[in-house]
């Protein structure tokens, strides 16, 4: 008794000391409690950033208990280049948003808020949620809106949701028109007003509607006007119009500050002080900025950090943790599998037969050199990579026995003038060729290493395979791994070739009984792929084992859209998008049909480059890049291709199964519509059931567009009734006189399908 009172007493005393720290109260009355302590000085200390050791660093203020800002990157995991290999390298946003499934994004958002907070990083620099109007984006794969702004509006809520369940504060990007990496801090991206609203701005309502903490203005321009010193898409569209009342700050992203621009709707200045530092106090002193404005960014920060915890659950996690987990790598394999998506599937030659004899993988993507993820901010150094012949390895009880014995290093065998080429590999700093082979010598999987002393870089290699003659260089053999068993017991083998040797790849597809060929391209922040096509020979690489091999399947590994000009001629087609660590696993999962593929395109697939027919006004823009008009207007993705009625090579929301499904009893209603779904098929499986609405023809929309998607597990047989209700803003379009959504009245055309071009059933209602 005597114990409760003392700390009845220690509670109370807080309170009064720091009444801020009521746990009762509600965020934004503790916030402004706070708010009243603090000083000038040490507000503006929070509106811009220091130096540390995360991405962004806003220092704690001891005076007050504040607890620092920790913000870091990326969009799909935590990335520490500085400790490489210690965060799980997650499947891309973009690739899980291709599993249509707000469970797996909900599980995703919280592994990964999970890790973050372990690093001792309170602000995740995700999700992000821009639209892939240009096709050639390099950033397309980090969104997880795809082409649709209604994907996005529903899929960003759940991510959110996970990372701020685990105390981290979620942060919205790239607001907004981030839409091309050509000249993406120079471009004015001319955008009309209802295409921002019925286009652009929904994932970022998304994201408000989840309680998201922060958001990142980019670094285009917008109708002229700096992103992050844009009065009207700070201030009067997001503050004004999507907040709602909501608190959320908006920080800039690295260096798109151009000025101090506070009363334009900027909180936050990243990652340092040019211009909302010691400018900003000289302008609050002289009265060109006022307190209050002051203030108000003030609570656009302290109210989230309120909301998510920060005060009342300070951080423990270290930077230098690993953070991974037998947990996080299973999760991982799932989110791809679950994402994988099967777009072409003749004669139903996928699922392979655990029972097939001789397999082949073809191409570097199989083995050699295996693509998981993309470059820039988004990218995390994998602790591990399972490649496509792994994993079909794994499968057939074909894993690699247990580490080989490694030597010391005062008997490891040195190579002068030497490197082993293995792209892909992980690098760490090192002062000399001897700290190199230390660092390999206490590194589970390190098995040699090269070391380069003019960049102190000590390169981490599983075996030396590829070795090569390289002046200068110094590479070491710690232990040589036992090659890899071909084939097992059964008398089931798989081969492999990288398809450097045309005559190797026709003499193993030429007896096996199926090829894999596995194909990958990638794309980075800060520069726009040149063109959609995998690149490097590998159309020809599919092309010449289709030519000898009657089964032959492709496993595509690529950042958005990409052509695909050999799918007439091979039998299936699965495609990851970028599948992280555990890609391997999750294809052969797929492939083998442990797992039903239930993943959906979130872009439509072209037939050819720019089938959308962008002019350079549109991409990359004129006046050397400097002005892009987006005049295709609400014409974006597959709403194009069904405006001009042309098919593509694959659809928006396509994806088959090993299971069939029928769609029955289609009902329509102003307020909802419903249809029965039964799994015809033999497995179990999912199926994502899609609602277009067509909209009459007097308010000018698109032929159609997606309102609503469930994803519905379903066993052999069974059935079950999908309900969709009609919101008013589901049969609105946004009126440019008023500056408001305004409904629709007229007929409007209910589709409900497996895709947007596989419409099932469709009726018509009244509004």
């Amino acid at each position: 008794e005597m114990m409760k009172l003392l700390l009845l007493a220690v509670v109370a005393t807080t309170y009064a000391i720091n009444p801020w720290m009521n746990v009762n109260d509600d965020p934004e009355d503790r916030a402004n409690k706070l708010l009243a302590q603090m000083t000038l000085d040490e507000k503006i200390m929070m509106l811009h950033g220091s130096s540390g050791p995360y991405v962004g660093n806003v220092p704690g203020n001891t005076r007050l208990n504040i607890p620092p800002l920790n913000l870091n990157d990326g969009p799909q995991g935590f990335r520490d280049n500085a400790h490489p290999g210690s965060t799980t390298s997650w499947p891309s946003m973009m690739t899980v948003a291709a599993s249509w499934d707000q469970d797996a994004m909900l599980a995703y958002g919280t592994a990964m808020g999970k890790e973050f907070n372990d690093k001792g990083a309170n602000v995740q620099l995700g999700p992000g949620a821009c639209i892939s109007r240009v096709p050639n984006n390099g950033r397309t794969f980090e969104y997880v809106s795809g082409e649709d702004p209604f994907l996005g509006y529903t899929l960003v809520q759940p991510v959110v949701k996970g990372i701020q369940s685990q105390g981290v504060i979620a942060n919205a990007k790239h607001y907004v028109n981030n839409n091309q990496e050509t000249h993406r801090t120079t471009v004015s991206e001319n955008v009309d007003e209802r295409s921002q609203y019925e286009i652009y701005y929904p994932p970022f309502e998304g994201a408000v509607k989840a309680g998201v903490g922060s958001f990142m203005c980019s670094y285009n321009k917008i109708r002229e006007t700096w992103s992050c010193e844009n009065n009207q898409t700070l201030n009067t569209d997001l503050k004004g119009r999507l907040y709602q009342g909501h608190r959320a700050w908006v920080m800039s992203d690295w260096g798109a500050t151009h000025s101090t621009s506070i009363n334009q709707g900027l909180d936050q200045e990243m990652p340092s002080d040019g211009h909302m530092g010691a400018n900003l106090k000289t302008m609050v002193l002289n009265g060109n900025v006022t307190n209050a404005t002051v203030d108000n960014s003030m609570l656009n920060i302290l109210v989230p950090m309120f909301t998510m915890g920060l005060f009342d659950n300070p951080i423990t996690g270290n930077l230098s943790n690993n953070v991974t987990s037998d947990a996080h790598n299973a999760l991982s394999r799932n989110l791809s599998a679950v994402s994988h998506i099967l777009l072409q599937n003749r004669d139903s030659v996928l699922p392979l037969s655990k029972d097939i004899k001789t397999i082949v993988v073809v191409g570097a993507q199989g083995d050699a050199s295996t693509t998981v993820h993309g470059g820039g901010s988004g990218q995390v150094v994998a602790p591990y990579v399972i490649t496509p012949l792994q994993g079909v390895r794994n499968k057939l009880g074909l894993a690699p026995g247990p580490p080989p014995p490694k030597v010391t290093c005062d008997k490891c065998q040195i190579y002068n003038n030497t490197d082993f080429y293995q792209p892909g590999n992980q690098a760490v700093s090192a002062t000399s060729a001897d700290d190199c082979c230390d660092q390999c010598f206490k590194k589970a999987g390190c098995n040699a290493w090269t070391y380069v002393a003019s960049d102190n870089d000590c390169w981490i290699k599983p075996s030396a395979a590829g070795q090569r003659s390289a002046p200068g260089l110094v590479s070491g053999v710690l232990a040589t791994p036992e090659p890899a068993k071909e084939c097992n017991a059964q008398g089931q083998c798989v081969y492999y070739t990288d398809g450097s040797n045309e005559t190797e790849v026709v003499e193993l597809v030429s007896k096996a009984d199926a090829a894999i060929v596995a194909i990958s391209t990638t794309s980075s922040e800060g520069s726009d792929r040149k063109d959609l096509s995998f690149g490097n020979g590998q159309d020809e690489l599919v092309a010449l084992v289709a030519a000898y091999q009657s089964k032959t399947i492709v496993a595509a590994t690529c950042p958005g859209q990409v052509l695909m000009p050999w799918k007439e001629d091979v039998e299936a087609i699965v495609m990851s998008f970028m599948g992280g660590q555990e890609l391997g696993n999750a294809m052969a999962d797929v492939l083998f049909g442990d797992v039903n593929p239930s993943g959906r395109l979130p872009l439509t697939m072209p037939n050819v480059e720019n089938e959308i027919g962008f002019t350079e006004r549109q991409w990359p823009g004129l006046d050397g890049g400097l002005q892009a008009y987006y005049d295709e207007k609400l014409l974006v993705g597959y709403r194009w291709y069904d405006h001009h009625n042309i098919e593509p090579a694959f659809p928006f929301g396509h994806g088959l199964s090993y299971s069939n499904y029928t769609y029955t009893n289609l009902q329509v209603s102003s307020t909802s519509v419903s249809v029965d779904l039964k799994n015809t098929g033999s497995v179990s499986g999912a199926e994502v059931v899609q609602l277009y609405l067509g909209f009459p023809s007097s308010a000018g929309e698109p032929p159609k567009q997606l309102k609503g998607f469930n994803k519905v597990a379903l066993e052999s047989g069974a059935s079950k009734t999908i309900t969709f209700t009609l919101s008013s803003r589901d049969k609105s379009i946004w009126d440019v006189t008023a500056h408001a959504w305004s409904e629709v009245e007229g007929s409007f055309i209910a589709y409900v399908g497996a895709s947007s071009r596989d419409i099932r059933v469709q009726g018509s209602f009244t509004n």
